[in-house]
């Protein structure tokens, strides 16, 4: 689950100005801009970073289609490279969780990860109090070789109760940010063998005009934070 919390992090980096700066504020980057983040444990040890090219920008005004290369690293080594696409329509960011592949999944042989399910979804015009739009998706993981069917997996994931709560500065090592700060509850539960575990959490998210995401915290089903993520650099 927390591979899957990672990446629907990572979406809500993965946007230009020159695309988007006309439909939705909150991923205003420029066509070539760069931006990375750290990955933090919850006692604030590094263990993790990615970064995010912006590749190409097309369409107009409220209809526009992203690509962003996304390159995830640990202390030693490249973990993942893919190319990734997405989209705002009227004002509201759209997700494909498809675009996102638990990391060096996508390079073993005889095993194919399915994405099924809702998009994620961020309005241009957000405010404190608002209500945000659930989503429900399936993540399955098969094979057709009798060797690998054992970790065949369903991991049926529902992330609900998006709000709005307020606005908070944010600093990090990229800066200060005024940001909105959202939070949403997480229901994760995976069916391997016949059997099922189910795991609750909760995160906060930090939204910027112009940056995108600036951090993300993620919480356990007592409110113990588990692990962070901070905006690390950001090049125009």
């Amino acid at each position: 689950m927390q591979l899957l919390k990672s990446f629907f992090a990572v979406g809500l980096l993965i946007f230009s100005h020159q695309a988007f700066s006309q439909c939705n504020p909150y991923f205003n980057y420029n066509e070539g801009a760069v931006i990375e983040r750290t990955y933090f444990n919850k006692k604030g040890k590094e263990v993790s970073q990615d970064k995010t090219e912006i590749l190409s920008v097309t369409g107009s005004g409220n209809n526009q289609t992203i690509k962003a290369r996304v390159t995830m690293y640990d202390k030693k080594k490249e973990l993942s490279n893919s190319e990734i696409e997405m989209i705002c329509e009227d004002g509201v960011f759209k997700m494909d969780m498809r675009n996102f592949m638990p990391q060096g999944m996508e390079g073993m042989e005889d095993v194919q990860i399915v994405f099924e399910g809702d998009q994620l979804t961020i309005p241009s015009d957000l405010k404190a109090g608002q209500s945000l739009k659930d989503l429900n998706f399936v993540v399955k993981i098969v094979s057709d070789n009798p060797a690998m069917k054992a970790m065949a997996t369903n991991t049926n994931v529902s992330i609900k109760n998006r709000k709005v709560v307020g606005k908070e500065k944010i600093t990090t090592a990229a800066g200060t940010y005024d940001c909105f700060k959202m939070t949403y509850d997480s229901e994760s539960t995976v069916s391997i063998m016949g059997m099922k575990r189910t795991m609750n959490s909760s995160s906060v998210e930090y939204l910027s005009e112009g940056a995108g995401m600036v951090k993300s915290e993620s919480y356990d089903e007592k409110g113990q934070l588990n692990s962070y993520v901070e905006l690390s650099s950001f090049k125009k």
